[in-house]
């Protein structure tokens, strides 16, 4: 009885003495091991609360820095000058004074994004006429810087007074200077056709002498800007330079 009371004391010593060991060190050498803790943090994560108010991003966006714009140069478009315009049309003739009308006998239409221009005018050979405005009717609108296009054709006019005595078979022929902006260089190119100018010509009236004295023009009651007075030359230039080019057509815009 009393070996088996001393064989269990022995064996509660044993477990208490191994206890102690594992509470102590690893069970190796008996020492302490330092505990290594992770260090690593993590942000805290905000759950979206529901319901709740919505708080706006109020950073301002980067700007980015803006150049100027490069402005694009202006195409230059095709223009053509015309010494002798391809001209006709009727001329009324009432004793010295005679009107012709002026119309266009170039390319038929004239093509799409065409303007031409009229310009300077001049009577070949001179001296028997001179240029009279007064010889055609006041709503009449004389051939002053007219722009004829395609959407925009009208007939202009052209007075003259004798002056001089002629026969007739001793025409005299009106000569017309355009300028024409085309929309290509081929519609310049064609633009004239097969016309070889001027086919206007005024016939003198043989019973008409020398005038004595020039005649002065009657003031006109159209308000037809460009209304001319008799004029002692033979030719006469526009007001404006006759190297002005006719308005754009794409603007729409007329000088007549």
């Amino acid at each position: 009885m009393g070996r088996r009371l001393g064989a269990l004391v022995i064996a509660v010593l044993l477990v208490l003495a191994a206890a102690c060991t594992d509470s102590t060190g690893d069970g190796t050498d008996g020492t302490d091991s330092p505990t290594t803790s992770d260090t690593t943090t993590t942000a805290p994560t905000t759950a979206p609360t529901t319901g709740g108010p919505t708080t706006e991003d109020t950073t301002e966006p980067t700007l980015e820095p803006t150049e100027p714009e490069t402005t694009q140069p202006t195409r230059q478009k095709p223009s053509i000058q015309l010494a002798n315009a391809p001209i006709g049309g009727d001329v009324d003739a009432d004793g010295e004074y005679q009107c012709a009308e002026v119309n266009w006998l170039g390319r038929n239409p004239i093509p799409a994004g065409t303007a031409i221009r009229t310009g300077a005018r001049a009577l070949e050979p001179g001296g028997i006429f001179r240029f009279d405005q007064s010889a055609c009717r006041p709503d009449d609108r004389p051939c002053i810087n007219v722009d004829w296009q395609e959407q925009n054709f009208r007939p202009c006019y052209i007075g003259v007074r004798q002056v001089q005595s002629g026969t007739e078979d001793e025409p005299v022929t009106l000569i017309l200077e355009a300028v024409a902006v085309c929309a290509t260089q081929s519609d310049c190119d064609t633009l004239v056709g097969d016309q070889p100018g001027s086919q206007i010509t005024f016939v003198p009236d043989p019973t008409v002498g020398p005038s004595e004295t020039p005649s002065v023009a009657p003031s006109s009651t159209s308000g037809s800007p460009g209304t001319a007075t008799p004029s002692e030359a033979t030719s006469e230039s526009p007001s404006s330079s006759p190297s002005d080019a006719p308005s754009d057509p794409a603007t729409g815009a007329s000088g007549g």
